[in-house]
């Protein structure tokens, strides 16, 4: 055997060796994919894919760039890879870490308490209510923790050694065995009253200010109750005094997995703070829940701060910062702010309370992952659902599941665009690949779904407090040793169907690529990260200093923002060593760095007129040919977005047919309406790339607002206002409201229906006119502006007139171009003052005594 030969059966030979350990590492119970080893086809395969001289043989650089190649996970065609996750390990007490009555298993399980104990029907429990709850929960869950360890103040057990500051989850290192670090003196605990703190006006998640929460809990039990109570519907009441203002009968939770269990309750956990736990009305600036995080594995409590901070630039995500908490005069430091996943959410994303929220948990079993489970009830248990009231929610999860598992590849983009955000969902995957997140991309599981009220369904982020690091546990990549997550793991995986359907069609991989690569470039240097790190830690490190209950040393809080640490069994990486790998090992990915068509420039409009089709163009450069041009826009801030193929053909406004400038007509819209777009240029060949413009798509698309264009001849007048009327006439209702009269100049009767009124030239859509209104030939019409849109009897529009002054239009209807029919300008009127036109219906407009319903 020649040297050359027995150097590619050394290739084969390692390669061989990583798949046997991979197929061992497989459930017993599961096949191998494909059969056996076919070690000729795998020959084969890596002359084709290395030998770049084509002489039939590896060189030492053709079999070094093999080993490297398999090093990042790139097998060939034919080789299984591990998939599913590891059997759970029992505890060691020998029994399921999530079983039993008594340990983690039984407080694991969630209990109704509220409707056996509230005697009073009040919605809530008092403390004797609270107290006999308590003895039941406790009976449910076989008596506490009599079957675990018990917890030291110290957050330590039985006189073990304390875990190191980066790890709350591990054995401390060998080193530090035989090092017992001192108890916990919490009488150093700084001590404070609101008295000492100024208010501000600045909005609840600025990221620039640390506001301080001041608890005052009913009573000194608090802490008992809220661990009896962890996992029921039973809060803690409390009073909440922030900026000055006094919060009556607040409500507290502990919330969290990890960071519960793992932690005493005499170190900081993470709390729900419920503001309309008793005031159904009651909001800390907007919003009802505060969501506290206690930072545990994260000494420097920055990370979901971060990513939440980065998230929002590209999907609908949580706001976050920091606050200081005092309980009962006492700090308990700092604890990073993030958004509640609750309606508040929606209306800040996607301007509505409506549709419905669920939550997939950490490990769901598989049931989250959005395969189809089967169509019943009980298949869907994965999926937690956060929205009441929506009992045959679960149906459309069981149609969209079966849509992804049953669709043809060739169909399944078309018919996902009507049920999914695409685009949403890409970036929310690229969002977790790019910062090592534990969420859809790797586990399948901890993210969240919302389903807005058009149907569609929106792929959005849990948490991230273990992003930017190095990844563990169930469904996670075994080995990862630093920010090496590769792009494409699980998109073989087909218990993880949005990214195994998605990634088999050409444009949406591509798009993914391209989506990573933007976040990447934008976002993952410490030229752009370290300045936001920089800006937490001026406002936080002087609170954790002297933070007595926090879970990490302020050594552990410094070092990692800098600087990975180990304890020599798991490595927490620094974030700005994460933040320098990740951007050398992503951009640098050969799955990644592909050469794309580039989109050098894109006609920009300001505004448009609603008679009118919009005309863009496209300037494509670059050595990658662009194959395909898609314009695509939408009419609405949540609305699905429609393609419109661009051509290179010297017709469509493109200079000369192929010279790379395509264009494209966005259809007349309608008055009012923002719209919204964007351009996608794809490759050709075996691999397909894009590039988008702007970059970041539907995330940040260009707009443009439709203005009414005005009518060149009109027979409807308004004839006459008055924005402050007290004695002038009342509505059919006996009130006297604002109103609109206008008159028809014309010989016959006109139809209203469609037509609309407004105040407001951005929205000139604004009222419409109910369907079967008419105006007869010469008839003056009054139309209340009360905001009773329903009342009976009469015309009511939604708005009100100022009396200091503005603008009302009359807008023909959408099929006739919503031309402006007629407009009116007023400055202020004085109280039962019109504005009218004399002559009557063709003079100029002037201030004078009204004449409602006649002629001026």
């Amino acid at each position: 055997m020649t040297h050359n030969h027995k150097s590619l059966y050394l290739v084969l030979f390692s390669l061989t060796l990583v798949i046997g350990q991979t197929l061992i590492a497989q459930p017993s119970d599961r096949p191998p994919r494909g059969g056996g080893l076919d070690r000729d086809g795998l020959r084969k395969q890596l002359l084709e894919r290395f030998d770049k001289n084509k002489d039939g043989e590896l060189d030492d650089d053709e079999r070094e760039a093999a080993r490297e190649s398999f090093g990042r996970g790139n097998r060939p065609e034919g080789s299984p890879r591990a998939q599913g996750r590891p059997p759970q390990q029992p505890s060691r007490a020998g029994r399921s870490s999530r079983g039993g009555r008594g340990g983690r298993g039984g407080r694991a399980q969630r209990i109704s308490v509220v409707p056996k104990f509230d005697k009073d029907g009040d919605g809530i429990l008092n403390k004797a209510e609270r107290t006999e709850a308590r003895e039941f929960v406790l009976e449910q869950r076989g008596g506490g923790d009599r079957n675990e360890r018990p917890q030291r103040p110290d957050g330590d057990r039985r006189g073990r050694p304390q875990r190191p500051d980066n790890d709350r989850g591990g054995r401390p290192a060998p080193s530090n065995r035989e090092t017992q670090k001192p108890e916990r003196d919490f009488s150093k605990a700084e001590r404070l009253s609101p008295s000492n703190q100024k208010a501000s006006k600045k909005s609840l998640y600025d990221e620039g200010i640390l506001r301080t929460l001041f608890i005052m809990t009913k009573d000194d039990e608090w802490k008992e109750e809220m661990e009896a109570f962890y996992r029921t519907d039973v809060a803690v009441p409390a009073d909440l005094i922030v900026d000055g203002k006094l919060y009556k009968d607040i409500g507290l939770k502990y919330r969290g997995n990890s960071s519960y269990f793992s932690v005493s309750p005499d170190l900081k956990r993470s709390i729900n703070l419920y503001l309309d736990h008793k005031d159904q009305k009651q909001k800390l600036l907007g919003y009802k829940t505060l969501n506290l995080l206690n930072g545990n594995s994260d000494p420097t409590f920055m990370r979901e701060v971060i990513y939440s901070h980065v998230a929002r630039n590209y999907i609908p995500a949580f706001k976050g910062n920091f606050v200081k908490v005092v309980i009962n005069g006492e700090s308990w430091g700092i604890y990073s702010h993030i958004q509640q996943y609750n309606k508040d959410f929606l209306e800040d994303n996607f301007k509505t309370r409506g549709g419905v929220r669920w939550k997939i948990g950490a490990g769901g079993g598989g049931s989250g992952t959005l395969k189809y489970p089967g169509d019943k009830k009980e298949n869907f248990g994965g999926f937690q659902q956060r929205t009441e009231n929506a009992d045959d929610a679960w149906k459309e999860l069981r149609q969209f599941t079966k849509l992804l598992d049953e669709t043809p590849i060739d169909e399944l983009d078309k018919k996902l665009h009507g049920r999914l955000d695409v685009d949403g969902a890409l970036w929310s995957l690229a969002l977790e690949c790019v910062f090592q997140d534990e969420g859809y991309f790797t586990r399948g599981s901890d993210y969240n779904l919302y389903l807005d009220p058009d149907g569609r369904f929106h792929l959005l982020q849990h948490d991230g407090n273990e992003v930017m690091s190095i990844p563990g546990g169930p469904g996670m990549p075994s080995g990862l040793r630093g920010p090496e997550l590769e792009p494409f793991y699980n998109a073989d995986n087909e218990d993880r169907p949005l990214m195994y359907k998605m990634f088999q069609v050409p444009h949406l991989k591509a798009r993914y690529r391209h989506h990573l690569k933007t976040i990447t470039e934008e976002w993952i240097s410490w030229d752009k990260i370290g300045p936001v790190v920089n800006q937490y830690a001026a406002l936080i490190r002087e609170e954790v200093k002297k933070d007595v209950r926090k879970h990490s040393s302020y050594e552990a809080f410094e070092k990692g923002l800098v600087e990975s640490i180990s304890d020599g069994r798991r490595t927490k990486l620094g974030l700005k060593p994460f933040s320098i790998g990740r951007r050398e090992f992503l951009l640098n990915h050969p799955d990644i760095n592909i050469p794309s068509p580039k989109i050098a420039s894109l006609t920009k409009v300001d505004e448009a007129k609603s008679t009118e089709s919009i005309r863009i163009v496209a300037t494509t450069t670059g050595n990658t040919k662009a194959e395909t041009v898609i314009l695509w826009h939408a009419d609405g801030f949540n609305e699905s977005y429609t393609p419109v193929t661009m051509h290179d053909d010297g017709k469509h406004g493109d200079g000369k047919a192929g010279d790379g400038e395509f264009g494209g007509d966005i259809p007349s819209q309608l008055a009012g309406k923002k719209v919204r777009y964007y351009v996608e240029a794809r490759s050709g060949g075996k691999e397909m790339t894009s590039d988008f413009y702007p970059a970041r798509a539907e995330s940040a698309p260009l707009t443009f607002r439709v203005k009414a264009a005005k009518a060149s001849d009109s027979m409807l007048r308004i004839n006459e206002v008055v924005a402050e009327n007290k004695s002038v006439a009342k509505d059919q209702q006996g009130d006297f409201d604002d109103y609109i009269e206008i008159v028809n100049t014309s010989g016959s009767k006109i139809d209203l229906s469609g037509k609309f009124l407004t105040d407001d030239t951005k929205n000139p859509r604004k009222w419409k006119f109910p369907k079967g209104t008419h105006i007869e030939a010469g008839e003056h019409l009054i139309i209340w502006a009360d905001e009773n849109g329903n009342a009976e009897g009469g015309l009511h529009a939604n708005f009100k007139l100022d009396k200091a002054g503005e603008t009302i239009q009359l807008i023909d209807s959408d099929s006739d171009g919503n031309l402006i029919l007629d407009e009116i300008k007023f400055a202020k009127l004085e109280t039962d003052q019109a504005f009218r036109r004399i002559p009557d219906s063709k003079g100029k407009p002037s201030l004078g005594n009204p004449s409602p319903g006649k002629k001026n």
